[in-house]
């Protein structure tokens, strides 16, 4: 069976635009009653490269538009025209550098390969990072599925996200995805990532009693054709 060798591909001046369809939910059960927050945005961005090398390059991520529900807190959304930079090496390890990423969710949006070759049934585990680029808790397993039937220049991948290590006993799965990469031109197709999570908090004056937030989300990246 064949072996590929997967790193992203860099260009100056490469520009990549997307629609990233974020859906779902803040839910919190307290002692005095349940709240629940919708989380509703379309997102529309470009990335263009604006310097690279054979091992990295440095992309500017700019939001062009925003839709949002409208019982969601306008605080929060990101800003259309805003202007994030991200350096991003060819195997797919992203930071921010201006420390802040473009979108809730922005982390997921692109997968890292690992250093070795892979063939189709293959599968290996990464440390998930913030979008400050810190280590988290989380974990995700990858799996090379191979070629999409439909159209040949994609390789397919699918993943899950754990709470910790899959290999240790207590963590837990809390989401699974998908990724397509363009084996041509070396870049992330689309992506499609469910995400839940649960936190206890204990209530200070009665710490047997919790507070429980639960966050739900599905994030969705479709390339489009400018």
């Amino acid at each position: 069976m064949s072996k590929y060798l997967f790193r992203y591909g860099f260009s100056t001046g490469k520009e990549m635009h997307y629609r990233i369809t974020i859906n779902g939910a803040v839910d919190i059960s307290t002692p005095g009653g349940d709240m629940n927050n919708p989380v509703k945005i379309d997102i529309y961005i470009s990335q263009k490269v604006v310097s690279c090398d054979e091992e990295q390059a440095v992309v500017k991520v700019r939001i062009e538009n925003v839709h949002a529900d409208p019982r969601m807190s306008k605080e929060h959304l990101p800003k259309a025209g805003v202007d994030s930079v991200m350096q991003i090496d060819a195997l797919g390890n992203v930071r921010w550098l201006d420390g802040v990423a473009a979108w809730q969710g922005a982390e997921h949006s692109m997968m890292r390969f690992p250093d070795h070759a892979l063939e189709p049934g293959d599968s290996w585990v990464q440390q998930v990072e913030d979008a400050s680029g810190s280590a988290t808790p989380f974990h995700t397993r990858y799996r090379f599925n191979g070629f999409d039937r439909k159209n040949r220049r994609l390789m397919v991948f699918m993943t899950e996200m754990f709470s910790g290590h899959p290999d240790d006993r207590d963590s837990q799965s809390i989401g699974r995805g998908t990724f397509a990469f363009d084996s041509e031109e070396k870049w992330i197709h689309d992506s499609s990532n469910r995400i839940v999570y649960e936190y206890q908090i204990p209530v200070p004056d009665n710490p047997a009693m919790k507070i429980v937030t639960r966050t739900t989300l599905n994030i969705d990246m479709e390339r489009l054709q400018k």
